[in-house]
């Protein structure tokens, strides 16, 4: 697979029409803490599991994560468990879906459409219905697949946290979703409950799910939300936030933030869908990219 990479780390800042700025401002005082920020991405999120790897490397410590959509799954397998290996933990959680999807294959007729329906989980938006029903089909190998179920998805994530609380982690971790409302679609900030309900609700898309309701809405298509810094500072302000992007977009945020922004933007294609399971050549090229992408950062630091 082809992919590029390219570091960007934005010291200076670009005034915008909005007065939002590509870019940070100097820090008025040192950083109190270090937070990690994981964008949205679909499969090029595994980059993220490079990236973490990378930051622990070279000895980084995280005092907190923020993450939404795909960033939201990688961020809470590290945040929930910051000492064990964050690959093997990745493939311990698909082995868990993938099991649950294979039941639930078989009783339809179907079985192995583990990997095309995960890839639509984690899509982050990017994968339309038609191509959805596609990629399951072709996982499956049968004529009928089980259907996309969001109430299935927060069922497995349940069960491999073990039904852990977010204000039980060892490292602090915050995700978002967008509710509607009568004005229109408005951030959701979710810092206590389940891990597995904040985690579903910042992955729920109405278009790809059928039992998903439109109380909770993934919040993956907003801009500002993609690469969720601004968030970020308001909730953990004069900090220091390492944003690994791998949109591709720069981060979105205002300028009168009291944080320091390190942005580390990864292109790549997206992988092919067997990445998902954790392993093979489109998985390392992807976890490469993340990983290349923070120690070249870091380097230049």
């Amino acid at each position: 697979m082809h992919w590029r990479l390219r570091v960007t780390l934005f010291t200076t800042l670009l005034l915008g029409a909005a007065s939002c700025h590509r870019g940070h401002p100097v820090a008025r005082r040192a950083p109190e803490r270090t937070c990690v920020v994981l964008s949205v991405g679909g499969s090029k999120g595994l980059a993220h599991v490079g990236a973490l790897d990378a930051l622990a490397d070279r000895g980084v410590r995280i005092d907190c994560v923020v993450g939404n959509s795909m960033g939201a799954v990688v961020g809470s397998l590290y945040a929930s468990a910051p000492r064990e290996d964050l690959r093997t933990r990745y493939q311990e959680f698909f082995a868990t879906y993938e099991q649950e999807t294979v039941r639930e294959a078989k009783k339809r007729g179907g079985v192995g459409a583990a990997i095309g329906l995960l890839a639509v989980l984690l899509s982050g938006g990017s994968l339309a219905p038609a191509i959805a029903v596609g990629a399951l089909g072709a996982a499956g190998g049968a004529a009928t697949v089980p259907p996309l179920s969001h109430e299935r998805f927060t069922e497995v994530l349940d069960a491999f946290y073990g039904g852990a609380r977010i204000e039980e982690l060892p490292v602090p971790f915050v995700t978002f979703y967008q509710q509607p409302t009568g004005q229109g679609l408005r951030r959701v900030t979710v810092t206590r409950g389940p891990v597995a309900d904040a985690v579903a609700a910042s992955a729920a898309n109405p278009f790809l799910f059928e039992d998903a309701t439109l109380e909770r809405i993934d919040p993956g298509a907003d801009r500002v939300s993609a690469v969720p810094v601004h968030d970020a500072c308001t909730l953990f302000p004069r900090s220091r936030l390492i944003a690994i992007n791998v949109t591709e977009e720069p981060a979105f945020y205002r300028t009168d933030m009291d944080c320091e922004v390190w942005e580390v933007q990864v292109e790549l294609e997206h992988p092919a869908d067997e990445a998902l399971r954790g392993n093979g050549r489109a998985f390392e090229a992807t976890y490469a990219a993340g990983y290349d992408a923070v120690i070249r950062a870091l380097s230049a630091r």
